[in-house]
C-alpha cells in the first residue's frame, strides 16, 4: 500500500509540474505586456518610465530561466500572484469562489448519478420495450445538445414562460435546480446507456446463473450482484465528470450568473488578468489530480482484484 501511495504522489507532482511548465510557456508567448495592462486597467494613460519601473518590480526584466524557477516555487507554495483587477492574492480569490462552484458541481453530480442509475436500471430491466427506446433517445439528445443550449431552453420555459424558477444568481434550491440539471442530465443519460450495456452483459455471467440456481430472488441478484459489478466502470467516468464540473463548468456558471470559479475566470480572460488565468489553470490541475486520486482509492476499495494486484 505504501508503494501505491508513493507512485500516486509522484504522478500527482509530475502532472502539476507539466501543467505549471506549459502554463508558464503559454503565458510568456501570449501577446500583451502585464505591466502595461496593470497600469492602464481603467483606461488611465501611463508613462513609459512607470511601465518600465513596474516591469522591473514584477520581475519581468529577469531572465526567463529565473522567472521559470520562481514560478515553479510559487506554484507549490500557493503563491500565484496578485490579481490585476482586484489587487487581491489569486489563491484567495479562487478559494473565496470555490464553495459556490463546489455546491453547483455537487448538485450536478447528484443529478448525473440519479439519471444514470434510474435510466440505466429501468432500461436494463425493460431492455426491449418502449422504455429502452426512450432511454436511447435521451442518451442521443444528451450527447448532442450543448450544455449552453439546454440552459437557455430551461431558462426560456421555466423562468420566462412559466415563471417558476429564477434564471440567475445563487440562493436556495430554486436557484440551484436549473444549473444542476444543465450540468448533470445530459451526461447522466449517456452514462445510463453504458450502465445498461454492462448490466446486460453481467446477466449472462456464470456467477449470476449460479445465484439463480441457488434460488436467490431476482431483485437481490439485480441490485447486489449485477448492478454492483456493472457500476464499477461507471465510477471512474463519474469521477472524471465531477472533476470537469469543478474546473470546467465555465459556460453554465456564466449563463446562470453563478458566482463561482468558472464565471470569475471568464471575467479574468476578458480583462486579460494573467495571474488569475495562470492561477486558475494550476488550481484546476490540483483539483483534477486530487479527485482522480480519491476515485482511484475508492475504486481499489470496491474491487478486491485491484487490491491483490
Amino acid at each position: 500500500m505504501l508503494r501505491f501511495w508513493l507512485e500516486r504522489a509522484m504522478q500527482m507532482l509530475l502532472v502539476i509540474f507539466c501543467v505549471a511548465t506549459l502554463t508558464f510557456i503559454l503565458m510568456r508567448v501570449s501577446p500583451g505586456d502585464p505591466a502595461r495592462i496593470l497600469l492602464t486597467t481603467h483606461n488611465i494613460p501611463a508613462s513609459q518610465e512607470a511601465i518600465d519601473a513596474l516591469r522591473e518590480e514584477m520581475g519581468l526584466t529577469d531572465s526567463l530561466w529565473s522567472q521559470y524557477i520562481r514560478w515553479l516555487g510559487d506554484v507549490f507554495t500557493w503563491q500565484w500572484g496578485t490579481s490585476y483587477m482586484s489587487k487581491e492574492p489569486v489563491a484567495g480569490e479562487l478559494l473565496k469562489r470555490l464553495p459556490a462552484t463546489l455546491e453547483l458541481a455537487s448538485a450536478g453530480a447528484f443529478v448525473m448519478l440519479l439519471a444514470t442509475c434510474l435510466i440505466g436500471l429501468a432500461t436494463a430491466i425493460f431492455s426491449t420495450g418502449l422504455l429502452d427506446r426512450m432511454g436511447r433517445l435521451m442518451a442521443l439528445l444528451g450527447a448532442s445538445i450543448p450544455s449552453f443550449w439546454l440552459g437557455f431552453l430551461l431558462i426560456y420555459f421555466f423562468s420566462v414562460r412559466l415563471g417558476w424558477l429564477p434564471s440567475m444568481g445563487r440562493g436556495g434550491l430554486a436557484h440551484l435546480l436549473m444549473p444542476a440539471v444543465t450540468l448533470g442530465l445530459g451526461l447522466g443519460a449517456v452514462y445510463a446507456r453504458v450502465l445498461r450495456t454492462n448490466m446486460l452483459e453481467m446477466n449472462s455471467q456464470n456467477f449470476v446463473k449460479a445465484s439463480r440456481a441457488r434460488g436467490l430472488s431476482k431483485g437481490r441478484i439485480l441490485i447486489f450482484q449485477v448492478f454492483k459489478h456493472a457500476f464499477l466502470p461507471i465510477l471512474s467516468m463519474l469521477g472524471t465528470s465531477f472533476a470537469f464540473m469543478l474546473g470546467g463548468n465555465v459556460i453554465v456558471e456564466t449563463i446562470f450568473s453563478w458566482p463561482g470559479v468558472g464565471k470569475y475566470i471568464i471575467e479574468a480572460i476578458t480583462a486579460r488578468d494573467y495571474p488569475v488565468i495562470q492561477g486558475y489553470v494550476v488550481f484546476t490541475s490540483f483539483l483534477f489530480v486530487a479527485i482522480h486520486l480519491a476515485v482511484e482509492v475508492f475504486y481499489v476499495r470496491l474491487d478486491p482484484r485491484l487490491r491483490a494486484s
